[in-house]
């Protein structure tokens, strides 16, 4: 039986080189001629049914630039579409922490955080790569590029506006020796580009599931992933990098349901939802793409969210004036038994 994956991850830019059409700059960062240019956020959302995979990209970009890029590997020729906000929002409710009352007895003294539980020939050198196809996204333009060496790529982007630094090109290097197509957007518009794009949507074959991550490798400041998977079961990270870096499950649970649309369609028969972060320390330590299979531990896990609430007597913590009573009580009770015990000795004195 296949198991079908839907997966999410919430990154800084952490599969995709970012461009402008004077520099490039991939995984962790934007080149452009302002220079204050930053990835704000970035999320992809992922369905994988054992034979083909659609990763939605959702790109929030802080500039006040108006060219922006960014190239996108994928195992085979992508399919590019238009994905909606809708999809995003839904992952983010049903991920949410669970929030509960925590009544506290006692003054906070400090505070804590919550617990957390395809193979192809080489080609000729210098061979450029074959567009397959190029599609009008609103504000972008998309081009599905396969073929070719990583000398004829470079060409082709750099003579297309994608003018990528010596690092960024090296990080092409492994996709296109296996054979990997790639997705190359960039901005059409004359208007500075501040705050989020629409999604796209990419369609390909794969023979496994996989979140293109090597690229990263160069950028200069730490990366953070986050991760959404909805399957059959509980899943994790099986690829040889995972134990190198900090990966934390956040949410593990069934899914009861989805009012989008868009999400519902992408999940079939999926009913389990699991979360996990990445931190990448050292971004040059990265040799492999994230690769999920089933986890060794199945049980259900949601973060919590507490809410203190105090209790309090006649204006005073429960916790202290309780403590008070039973002090008084307690003394009370010793002086009253001190006093019987001491009648009783002098009676027995007079007797």
């Amino acid at each position: 039986m296949r198991h079908v994956l839907v997966v999410a991850a919430l990154a800084a830019a952490p599969m995709i080189g970012l461009a402008s059409p004077a520099q490039a700059c991939a995984c962790g960062g934007v080149v452009s001629p302002d220079a204050s240019a930053s990835v704000a956020d970035e999320t992809a959302l992922v369905r994988w049914n054992g034979y083909e995979e659609t990763i939605v990209l959702k790109l929030g970009l802080e500039s006040d630039a108006d060219n922006a890029a960014l190239v996108v590997p994928t195992p085979t020729p992508a399919r590019v579409a238009a994905g909606k906000t809708a999809t995003f929002d839904e992952l983010q409710r049903l991920t949410a922490p669970r929030v509960e009352t925590k009544n506290e007895w006692w003054e906070a003294i400090g505070t804590s955080s919550p617990d957390s539980d395809g193979a192809t020939a080489a080609a000729p050198l210098g061979s450029a790569p074959h567009v397959l196809a190029q599609v009008q996204l609103g504000p972008l333009e998309a081009t599905t590029l396969a073929g070719g060496d990583l000398t004829g790529l470079q060409t082709w982007l750099s003579t297309n506006g994608y003018a990528m630094k010596p690092e960024v090109t090296q990080s092409l290097a492994p996709y296109v020796s296996e054979g990997w197509a790639f997705v190359a957007m960039r901005l059409t518009s004359t208007k500075p580009l501040n705050g989020d794009l629409d999604p796209v949507q990419l369609t390909f074959a794969s023979d496994h599931f996989v979140y293109p991550m090597r690229m990263s490798a160069a950028a200069t400041k730490p990366q953070s992933v986050r991760i959404y998977a909805l399957a059959d079961r509980r899943v994790e990270r099986r690829d040889v990098d995972a134990q190198n870096q900090q990966v934390r499950t956040t949410f593990a649970g069934p899914i009861a349901h989805v009012e989008d649309p868009d999400l519902a369609a992408l999940v079939g028969d999926g009913t389990y939802l699991t979360s996990f972060t990445t931190y990448i320390g050292e971004p040059s330590k990265i040799t492999s793409d994230f690769l999920l299979g089933p986890a060794k531990n199945g049980d259900d896990y949601q973060q919590v969210t507490y809410v203190r609430h105090e209790v309090r007597i006649l204006g005073i913590m429960a916790g202290p004036f309780l403590t008070g009573v039973a002090l008084f009580v307690l003394v009370d009770l010793f002086v009253l038994s001190w006093v019987i015990r001491r009648g009783r000795s002098r009676r027995a004195e007079r007797a």
